[in-house]
């Protein structure tokens, strides 16, 4: 199982961006100071992908149980006695709380902060394979509201078959064994 990162709605900075329009340039627009934003976790697994589950406040300790209890409440006993927990190193993420609940959980299977060294490429599922072209297919149909990306994100996620999700896990062991022979270094060019 893996977790990820933030996924939210990216604006312009109009300070640094000029708009020719046929509208008069006088006319007063009102927009809002800080954009709507949302945050998407799942987990993925070689046969399901487990989520999404949305937030929509800033991600700590507290929220992060949150998530994970729900997250665990979607596994099978065979999941939580034999599954691995990788994860990246936020702080919320490894802080003592969620480690110790991580660990009731998943004992001495987690994937997580300090075992790689700083920019070694990122080989989890969800940064190889979902996020970027979840993001495309997402923004596709240009979402006007956060309901509007959010079932775009559901739809699209339920269609991601197990066969996919199977490819996905054996072009990980193949990027991890080029990294490996690599010595941790930047493997792209053997791709």
């Amino acid at each position: 199982m893996n977790l990820t990162r933030v996924f939210s709605i990216l604006y312009v900075n109009s300070q640094n961006t000029r708009i020719w329009a046929t509208e008069h340039p006088h006319e007063i627009h009102e927009v809002p100071l800080h954009s709507e934003k949302t945050g998407v976790w799942c987990a993925i697994s070689r046969c399901c992908i487990i989520g999404p589950i949305f937030f929509h406040e800033t991600l700590n300790t507290a929220h992060y149980l949150e998530i994970f209890n729900e997250f665990v409440d979607q596994l099978d006993d065979d999941e939580l006695r034999n599954g691995y927990l990788e994860q990246d190193g936020a702080t919320c993420h490894t802080s003592n709380e969620s480690i110790a609940k991580i660990e009731s959980f998943f004992d001495d299977r987690i994937i997580s902060k300090a075992l790689w060294p700083p920019r070694s490429p990122d080989l989890s599922p969800p940064d190889i394979f979902l996020w970027g072209p979840l993001k495309g297919k997402a923004y596709a149909n240009k979402p006007r509201t956060i309901q509007e990306l959010e079932n775009n994100i559901r739809r699209e996620i339920a269609v991601i078959s197990e066969d996919v999700l199977q490819a996905t896990f054996a072009n990980m062991k193949h990027r991890v064994q080029l990294c490996l022979d690599s010595g941790g270094e930047h493997f792209q060019h053997l791709l």
